[in-house]
């Protein structure tokens, strides 16, 4: 299966899987990679990159500046980011809680190549279900709230939701997302996360973050089941990046893998994680490994997925936005709340959303 790409998305791939041909690239290559780079949140890893290979004396003074700029910017939000999660440690400490840490914190605790120059929005943490009362009150306590939301959205996280609504501290202003599983309740696809919170590790710093084949499997729930993929280019670079990682570290990972995904009925995700990870950023993933999967997208559902899936997750062009793109993006934003909830709370939540977008606030 080949990739076929626009001028513009040809160019921030290029970017991203060899950065040594930007030192080729013209002023006007440069301004658009930016704004392509910017849309999904890896100018950190541009810079990042370009700083290993020593190659940002090569590319224009005024490039390099953003770079730094951002480069600079992602390394304070990881500092918040950690700061926040001690100051959580701190706040649990009397209560016997797991907490396992989740997406981009949780990549920096495991030291993944791509965790330098991330941008982290918020912290991401796992709980058993049957604690997540008494870790939400003691958080309160010690100086974190809600955000101020409607009812319904109230009702929409508290009964269908893999999550709580968002805590945020009243002075750092940092907010935190508290799990109790990793796909929303009235998914299709049940899952167990006692299996995910036992099975989890100890990073180096003594925090607990998933073991390499539920983070891998928590990244393809996350794009493929979550998620609309909207510019999530950035979530399948993190997939390549765990399945490059942890394979060179464990000659057994991609047959733990497999029976990971089969015994959490997770074989869709994992199919389309491996196949457009392998299409885009050339994984080397052994030959029909995903076949080994007892749960497989249908041949129909593989061809739509493979004309939508790169549209969605390249940026639209910033002065020329595909009108097929933005069409492909709505036809994936339907698909993510299909897979999400069942029919009879499908249609009522669509209506919901489409009368806040003509009359916001009622």
């Amino acid at each position: 299966m080949k990739l076929s790409l626009s001028s513009h998305h040809q160019l921030l791939l290029d970017a991203l899987i060899n950065p040594s041909t930007l030192t080729q690239y013209t002023y006007a290559q440069w301004e658009l990679l930016l704004r392509l780079a910017r849309k999904v949140k890896l100018l950190g890893f541009l810079a990042v990159e370009l700083e290993r290979r020593k190659l940002l004396d090569t590319i224009p003074v005024r490039v390099v500046s953003q770079l730094r700029s951002s480069l600079i910017r992602a390394n304070k939000q990881q500092q918040l980011a950690f700061w926040e999660l001690d100051r959580i440690n701190w706040a649990l400490k009397s209560i016997r809680v797991p907490i396992i840490v989740l997406k981009g914190v949780a990549y920096q605790l495991a030291k993944l190549p791509t965790a330098e120059g991330r941008f982290f929005v918020d912290l991401d943490i796992l709980v058993p279900k049957d604690d997540l009362d008494q870790v939400e009150k003691a958080l309160l306590k010690e100086g974190w709230k809600h955000r101020e939301i409607s009812a319904y959205d109230e009702h929409y996280y508290r009964a269908w939701s893999h999550e709580i609504p968002a805590l945020i501290h009243q002075e750092r202003e940092t907010e935190i997302d508290i799990h109790h599983t990793i796909s929303p309740i009235t998914s299709k696809i049940k899952i167990d996360s006692r299996l995910l919170i036992d099975a989890a590790i100890a990073s180096q710093s003594g925090h607990k973050i998933l073991n390499p084949t539920d983070m891998a499997l928590h990244c393809v729930v996350n794009l493929f089941q979550n998620n609309d993929l909207v510019d999530n280019l950035r979530d399948l670079l993190d997939l390549h990046d765990q399945l490059q990682y942890f394979a060179s570290h464990d000659s057994a990972f991609w047959n733990k893998l497999i029976e990971r995904a089969n015994q959490l009925r997770l074989g869709h995700s994992l199919y389309y994680g491996m196949q457009y990870s392998r299409l885009i950023f050339q994984t080397a993933i052994p030959e029909n490994t995903e076949q080994r999967l007892i749960q497989k997208p249908s041949v129909v559902s593989q061809l739509i997925m493979r004309q939508l899936v790169p549209l969605a997750l390249f940026p639209l062009h910033p002065d020329k936005a595909s009108k097929r793109a933005k069409f492909a993006r709505f036809l994936l934003y339907l698909r993510s709340h299909w897979i999400r909830m069942p029919f009879y709370l499908l249609i009522p939540h669509l209506l919901y959303k489409t009368m806040l977008r003509f009359k916001p606030g009622k």
